[in-house]
């Protein structure tokens, strides 16, 4: 059976910043950071990565000699330089390309007709096998939005918000997910999770109004096997889900 590709189509800045998220959320990508300073570049930036001290030295136009940058600023060079660079998109593709482990091509988004990328997901075939490690093993405490907590207010879901907390950040606010509910203090796997033993299986309790980070996890075939997930790995033959 033909399963048909799934794939979103990103404005050029999205696709930036969707590069940027992905390099800041996994330990240091040490080699494929390297390739992408040399494509951003144009080959004008030289880099030697060196796994086992988690780095690189990499060396500019006009400059004598390299320089070390140890793994989480060498993420954030990459970011600069990938904004700053005003690519063209034929070569963004293929920073997309590199990043996302999938194709990326230039694109027309038939929602709004502006040109864009189009990057395959690679999940096409994902189906979750509730095991219940994203639940139980991510960090995915400060990913809760201000329309999840709107949802939840609508819904009158009073026992999922006594589990939100609610801060200021720079003048704004912000929330936290699974708070403890009376303290600071976060829940050690969701609360709403539950162990099937019978089964063998986690089911969520309120999976019709769980948060968007659950709802939308893995987001790519990247994500999943970066974050160990078996949902994209499933035996030859099975039927998608």
């Amino acid at each position: 059976m033909t399963v048909k590709k799934t794939s979103v189509v990103l404005t050029f800045d999205q696709a930036i910043e969707a590069v940027c998220a992905d390099l800041r959320q996994y330990d240091p990508q040490i080699v494929l950071i390297g390739g992408l300073l040399q494509l951003i570049s144009g080959g004008s930036i030289a880099v030697k990565s060196d796994l086992a001290k988690n780095g690189a030295w990499i060396s500019q136009p006009g400059q004598r000699r390299m320089r070390w940058i140890a793994g989480p600023e060498l993420v954030e060079e990459a970011c600069r330089l990938l904004v700053d660079a005003e690519l063209e998109p034929e070569v963004l593709a293929a920073v997309c390309t590199r990043v996302f482990h999938s194709r990326s091509v230039v694109d027309t988004d038939p929602a709004t007709g502006r040109q864009g990328l189009r990057i395959d997901t690679g999940i096409e075939t994902y189906r979750c096998r509730q095991c219940g490690r994203c639940c139980r093993a991510l960090a995915y405490h400060d990913a809760v939005t201000a329309e999840d907590v709107a949802c939840w207010k609508k819904l009158q879901r009073n026992d999922i918000l006594a589990w939100v907390g609610v801060y200021k950040r720079n003048n704004r606010t912000a929330y936290r997910i699974w708070q403890k509910p009376g303290t600071r203090r976060l829940a050690e796997i969701c609360p709403f999770l539950k162990y099937d033993s019978p089964r063998n299986r986690w089911l969520c309790r309120i999976h019709d109004v769980k948060p968007a980070i659950c709802r939308q996890y893995p987001v790519s075939r990247k994500h999943a096997r970066m974050t160990r997930c078996p949902g994209v790995d499933r035996p030859t033959g099975a039927k998608s889900g």
